[in-house]
């Protein structure tokens, strides 16, 4: 056995990640980018140490790679063709990093795979904990942080420090599905559930609406997942299909679009500024519907264009961006900026991935978690944060190899070296 196989198994990597990514996540989540960078870097080391390549899911590797390909390729229309050369080359790490890691997750041997779960529920544990302290405490950690002071009775200084705990709470509404695995691996049906319920109670408690929709809506598909995992595939195969199609139509579809946000609880004025930001990219995708404007020209296409919108009763009516940075919305977002053919790639991408869940993840809990995790991040990702954002993807890549790892059985190579 190689040396550094012996005093970094690839277990040890991925034990880093899991126990660190939700309390980074509630801390500094932009720092998330760094974890997964360090987890690559190991990862690839570890595999030149054994002497072999990553193993490589072929569709999946092709289309990642044509989505890299058709991004850097729209430099040549771009608004800005410096963004889209650079964030084709970070879309290309990612790419890469995500294989690696996919790699050297399916090498887990059973010892390795109970040593990853103790830290993932260590690491969710200290996570969950500091979003309490900062709830009973009006965010006394990001109060120092950031500077807003609580006194009694300020709510705004309470509002701007848990506001900083919006991204984590993100990351908690996907990473709760990875964690129910081992919890209810060791302990049981019950307290996976309870674990869920105070998951959901902390994430409601910071207000942000999509992360606890996220987790209610998991929650459905993880019950229905259980039970009836073929209707789970056919359900969401076909809601990719219908967030894709229906991006032309935005503004016919407004009504029902308006009634769904309202469910999940978010203001009149996030609801309004959400479908003015809706109905400005989807008219701007359709104008150019093959090419689309070029990648990560988003924040560039609704520079210095405003929408008026009432914002509250004590504030009255004021100009907010018509398309700030992004559209808060993966699809519509991969239309507007590559056209139709980089939507269906990322489509094809999505798709690829729910069924590679149907087709590898053996057993009840496993495919039930898992399909309740990817619920949990398509849905994120239809409401929120732009597609391309580093912290984003690799939390996206993170929460994917650390299900591979806990649900893949080891490969012959992994168990004749011992570990890989």
């Amino acid at each position: 056995m190689h040396a550094l196989q012996r005093y970094v198994p690839a277990y040890a990597i991925l034990s880093m990640a899991a126990v660190l990514i939700v309390p980074i996540s509630t801390l500094e989540p932009l720092w998330l980018t760094i974890i997964a960078a360090l987890a690559t870097l190991a990862a690839m080391v570890a595999h030149g140490a054994r002497g072999a390549w990553p193993r490589t899911h072929r569709t999946l590797t092709l289309l990642m790679a044509a989505l890299v390909v058709w991004g850097a390729a729209s430099a040549s229309w771009s608004l800005g063709p410096d963004r889209s050369i650079s964030q084709a080359f970070e879309l290309l790490l990612f790419a890469t990093g995500t294989t690696v890691l996919v790699s050297l997750a399916t090498g887990i041997d059973p010892a390795g795979r109970r040593q990853i779960e103790r830290f993932l529920m260590i690491g969710f544990g200290v996570g969950l904990l500091f979003v309490m302290f900062e709830l009973l405490t009006s965010g006394f950690v990001h109060s120092a942080l950031n500077g807003f002071y609580v006194s009694e009775g300020i709510e705004f200084s309470r509002a701007m420090n848990l506001f900083h705990l919006n991204r984590g709470a993100s990351v908690i509404a996907l990473m709760i599905w990875v964690t129910v695995i081992p919890v209810w691996r060791r302990f049981g049906g019950i307290p996976a559930t309870a674990l869920v319920l105070l998951s959901a109670y902390a994430v409601s408690a910071l207000q942000p609406s999509t992360p606890f929709l996220a987790i209610v809506v998991g929650a459905g598909v993880f019950v229905l997942g259980w039970y009836l995992p073929r209707l789970v595939l056919a359900i969401l195969l076909v809601g990719i299909v219908v967030a894709l199609l229906m991006i032309p139509f935005v503004n016919d579809l407004k009504p029902i679009l308006t009634s769904f946000l309202y469910s999940s609880g978010l203001s009149e004025f996030s609801l309004d500024h959400r479908m003015a930001i809706w109905q400005f990219a989807s008219e701007h995708a359709i104008t150019r519907p093959f090419a689309g404007w070029g990648l990560d020209s988003s924040r560039l296409i609704g520079e210095y264009q405003f929408v008026t919108l009432y914002a509250a009763p004590h504030v009255g009516f004021r100009d907010v961006d018509v398309l700030p940075l992004h559209p808060h919305n993966a699809l519509l977002q991969a239309w507007l900026e590559l056209g139709v053919v980089g939507a269906g790639l990322l489509a094809g991408l999505i798709a690829t991935v729910l069924l590679a869940i149907a087709q590898y993840v053996p057993g009840r809990l496993e495919r039930a978690a898992a399909y309740a995790a990817f619920t949990a991040a398509f849905l994120t990702a239809q409401l929120s944060f732009g597609i391309w954002q580093g912290w984003w993807l690799s939390t996206l890549a993170l929460v994917a190899v650390l299900i591979i790892a806990l649900v893949s059985p080891p490969r012959a190579d992994a168990e004749s070296s011992g570990q890989a």
